[in-house]
């Protein structure tokens, strides 16, 4: 008999990547308002990043989705928030990879794939969350080891130079960055997981995982570039991935490695979609086959 839970690995790669969705794409609005505090900000933002998803574990164990009313005003604030991410999605790629690329063609093609990616249950999404988490590795340790090399310290600043208040700012928007995908959990049903005793310390370890990646990466752009540089980029990030270009062999590979970059953001867009589609099921009392 074939299992059809959530195993552990599944349901925590699935919250690795809700981590770390977000900063990609908003991650400048941090930097530009901590500026050389930033690292401060997401130590702060981190703890209170622990602090919600404790509650979010302890409610994801009790809340129920089961009102029709209640239903169609989640799904249609979540298809507010999916167009957002998908639009916001969209400009990023262009940016960063398609530059002479049509945008509606690119928005098109990352909204059919994502569609295509939650078709079926949380399992098959979780899964291949899996599956992506074991390519993100070996790219995302690739990234680390090629950027390295142009790594410079004399890029370290003295911290506690800006405001108190902005550190604050910063860490607040690290905390809504982060956490808020994180509350998609709340909407994969408890008793589908596999080993629920265990869940939540699988849960744990992949949000320490992805703060850890944030923190490597924000690292790595730190000690890159100045704060006048970073700031002046809309996506910082992608700064790091252009430093690999001056790097030996892996300049020819540069832009393939920075595809981890994205993993994130496909696999979030898919679970909203995948819980868009289970709520509206829920008001008529339908399910899919498996």
């Amino acid at each position: 008999m074939t299992n059809k839970k959530i195993g552990l690995l599944q349901i925590a790669t699935l919250t690795f990547f809700l981590t770390t969705s977000s900063f990609i794409l908003f991650f400048k609005n941090i930097i530009k308002i901590s500026k050389n505090d930033t690292i401060i900000s997401i130590i702060i933002g981190s703890f209170l990043t622990f602090i919600l998803f404790a509650l979010i574990l302890k409610l994801r164990k009790i809340v129920k989705f089961n009102k029709s009313f209640f239903n169609i005003f989640i799904s249609l604030l979540l298809c507010f928030v999916f167009i957002y991410l998908l639009i916001s999605s969209t400009n990023f790629i262009k940016a960063s990879f398609l530059s002479s690329g049509n945008f509606y063609s690119i928005l098109i093609l990352l909204f059919l794939m994502c569609l295509v990616c939650s078709n079926k249950s949380y399992r098959e999404l979780a899964s291949l969350s899996l599956i992506l988490f074991f390519i993100f590795i070996p790219l995302f340790c690739i990234n680390i080891i090629g950027s390295s090399y142009s790594l410079n310290i004399t890029y370290l600043k003295p911290y506690f130079t800006s405001d108190i208040i902005n550190i604050l700012k910063g860490s607040l928007l690290f905390l809504f960055y982060v956490g808020s995908p994180l509350l998609l959990i709340l909407f994969i049903p408890y008793s589908e997981i596999d080993g629920r005793k265990r869940q939540d310390k699988y849960l744990y370890l992949a949000l320490i995982s992805g703060v850890l990646v944030i923190i490597i990466q924000y690292l790595l752009l730190y000690f890159s570039c100045s704060i006048n540089i970073i700031n002046s980029y809309d996506y910082p990030f992608m700064l790091v991935i252009n430093s690999l270009a001056s790097t030996f062999i892996l300049g020819r590979f540069s832009y393939i490695i920075s595809f981890y970059l994205l993993f994130s953001l496909v696999i979030t867009l898919s679970l909203i979609l995948n819980i868009i589609k289970q709520l509206g099921l829920s008001i008529y009392n339908l399910k899919i086959q498996d």
